[in-house]
């Protein structure tokens, strides 16, 4: 979305955008968290859990944690940003977060 040369007023725009949004997401994410985890404590907290199912829970867990992170910045962040970028009149740049474009020899 920064390939074009824009006014510092839009740059700065966007950029409040996304720090206003960064700042929710990440409170968002660790309350969501960490609620998440204060009731797995709370449920577990006199059952015996072995190796296996401990095994078996972490990984549910780590692939909960993993995808949430992922809708949490799609919902909190990009579409706000993007939404802002497209009031800008900078449809060609926007980008969703996880879709890539071809942008020339120096894409990564």
């Amino acid at each position: 979305m920064y390939d074009d040369q824009l006014r510092k007023a839009d740059y700065d725009r966007l950029n409040s955008v996304l720090t206003q949004r960064m700042a929710l997401y990440g409170v968002s994410m660790t309350a969501l968290h960490t609620t998440g985890f204060m009731y797995l404590a709370y449920f577990f907290r006199y059952r015996r859990v072995t190796l296996f199912p401990c095994f078996l829970i972490s990984c549910a867990y780590y692939y909960f944690f993993d995808q949430s992170l992922l809708i949490g910045y799609k919902l909190i962040v990009d579409n706000n940003v993007n939404a802002t970028a497209r009031k800008l009149g900078l449809d060609k740049h926007v980008q969703p977060f996880g879709h890539f474009k071809n942008r020339g020899i120096n894409f990564i």
